[in-house]
């Protein structure tokens, strides 16, 4: 009997994680990645635009998809504090501040670019036997039949798959494939992003401000310098990113208060629309949800590729433990697993981060409310510990191997 074959659509850091992850599995079976763009080339010399702050969890995950060394000897930023704050103090009444040796970490996670996980992962599944890459292509039609989708590529290919993975990103065309709806709803924001240099050191310290219109956060860059993401209404953002240097710099400065001096000078920007997105249902019979084409959510506590690394794990266990057990890995009972698995902690996740959004914005006496309770939360020992460990992702159970039966196996 052939070989399972897996196939996922996208090659996002998402996507690649799962790859290479079922080519390290224990389970026999065949992944074929589909990417409609030319395989990305990391440049030594330039950073690059998009950043994900990663947390322990998703190193973990990097780390058993073979990806995490290259990365961490290549260019990550590791972030020890993370200092949250509201009005023009950034210590004091109405501020926050986490900090790795309260939870006996050596960091709070680390800044990398986008480029560069993918980069890595594709560098890990470059000699492999069992994956192989697809690029400047992109799924044309599914055929669900009994024993397997038949997938048909615009070059012309089909491929016969026991399993149709989306994870190609918040408009996600395999999923309208799979016919697979969401939810959701636009903020009416934008978030502008960038990297700045700036007078004062960033003390390896992720600084955020909330602000009239949206949070803004300085990154730590491991070359000296931060990335900036600043969340504000469509036509503001649009204004700012097409603004001279100086104009924008001095906006910034205002935004976050000058808590690191003076700003610049600046890369180029970019910017991209915010929403917040959920599917109606995960799975369905050889299809399933990973990352963005299953959950979007608000970037103010840089979570969305956490939660994606989380789902491209856990759906691997998933997949190894069919295969384990001679199942089939396209059977709804399986993906039904994955989705129990992680559905809950994601949908927690999404609204956490809007009611967080919605209350930042509300007017008057809510700012005095928030800062009691962002100074309460500091003085709380326990909570703020808490609070830290699960955007560490430490809660997470994706590591854990689970039997077919959904229970933990010995």
């Amino acid at each position: 009997m052939s070989e399972p074959v897996v196939l996922i659509s996208g090659g996002g850091p998402v996507g690649l994680t799962l790859a290479a992850l079922l080519d390290a599995g224990r389970g026999d079976c065949r992944v074929v990645v589909v990417e409609p763009h030319d395989p990305p080339r990391w440049n030594p010399d330039e950073m690059g635009l998009r950043v994900y702050a990663l947390s322990r969890s998703s190193q973990r995950v990097l780390e058993r998809a073979g990806a995490w060394p290259s990365i961490a000897a290549r260019r990550a930023s590791p972030y020890e504090r993370m200092r949250v704050w509201e009005g023009d103090a950034p210590r004091g009444l109405g501020s926050i501040e986490f900090d790795c040796a309260e939870i006996g970490e050596p960091d709070l996670g680390h800044i990398v670019e986008d480029i560069l996980i993918r980069d890595a992962l594709l560098e890990r599944l470059a000699g492999s036997r069992r994956a192989r890459i697809v690029t400047g292509t992109t799924i044309d039609t599914i055929d669900m039949r009994r024993d397997a989708a038949a997938v048909t590529l615009a070059s012309g290919e089909t491929v016969h798959a026991q399993l149709v993975v989306a994870a190609d990103g918040g408009r996600s065309p395999a999923r309208t494939l799979l016919g697979l709806p969401t939810i959701g709803r636009g903020y009416g924001q934008h978030a502008l992003v960038a990297h700045v240099a700036t007078e004062r050191p960033h003390e390896r310290t992720a600084w955020q401000r909330f602000v009239d219109g949206g949070p803004v956060a300085l990154l730590p860059l491991v070359d000296g310098r931060s990335s900036i993401v600043w969340s504000l209404p469509t036509a503001r953002a649009a204004a700012l990113a097409a603004a001279p240097d100086d104009d924008f710099l001095a906006a910034l400065e205002d935004a976050t208060g000058r808590v690191l001096g003076r700003l610049g000078p600046i890369s180029a920007r970019g910017r991209f629309p915010l929403r917040i997105q959920h599917a109606m249902r995960y799975g369905r019979r050889r299809g399933v949800l990973v990352g963005d084409a299953a959950h979007v959510v608000h970037p103010l506590a840089g979570q969305g590729m956490n939660l994606g690394l989380a789902d491209a794990a856990c759906l691997a266990h998933e997949i190894d433990a069919a295969l384990e057990a001679g199942l089939d890995i396209g059977d709804l009972g399986v993906l039904r697993r994955y989705e129990r698995r992680r559905k809950a902690d994601n949908v927690d996740m999404l609204l956490a981060l809007d009611a967080l959004h919605h209350l930042f914005r509300l007017p008057g006496p809510a700012a005095v409310l928030r800062a009691v309770g962002l100074t309460a939360v500091d003085a709380a020992g326990p909570a703020k510990r808490w609070l830290a460990r699960r955007a560490l992702g430490l809660h997470l159970d994706c590591e854990r191997s689970r039997g077919p039966s959904g229970r933990a196996a010995a």
